[in-house]
């Protein structure tokens, strides 16, 4: 199964191949991935399905400047993971501390009434931010 290493640290796989060896069908590949490989765990993934279909993987600490714009600036100033997917990739905290603030955010939001937990997690990090801390 090829797996291609493309500059900028993507990681891409063939969505056929992979079932292929799993004896799957891709639809299955890709809510594994999708699931294992979320942003809440640092990852950002892009998908096609088809004939040609494929799954890209990148480390949201490594991908390259451009794969990241659209996905999260318009919207850090309302969305904590947004905003957490932003301050992660400008380099402002650690992998680690990305990956407790985003835990943080899924109790919040799994406790809190819709929205409440991304309001109350943007409101610490803003803190954060106010204090010095990046």
């Amino acid at each position: 199964m090829p797996v291609e290493k493309e500059p900028g640290g993507w990681i891409e796989l063939s969505r056929k191949d992979v079932a292929e060896l799993f004896d799957c069908v891709p639809s299955q590949i890709t809510y594994v991935i999708n699931t294992r490989f979320a942003l809440r765990n640092g990852y950002v993934v892009q998908s096609r399905r088809g004939g040609g279909g494929f799954i890209r993987i990148c480390s949201l600490f490594t991908a390259p400047e451009g794969a990241l714009r659209g996905q999260f600036e318009e919207k850090a100033e309302e969305d904590a993971r947004a905003a957490l997917c932003v301050l992660a990739r400008r380099g402002l905290f650690t992998k680690r501390e990305f990956l407790i603030l985003g835990t943080v955010l899924e109790v919040l939001e799994r406790s809190l009434p819709r929205g409440e937990g991304d309001e109350l997690l943007l409101e610490v990090v803003r803190t954060l931010a106010h204090k010095g801390f990046f």
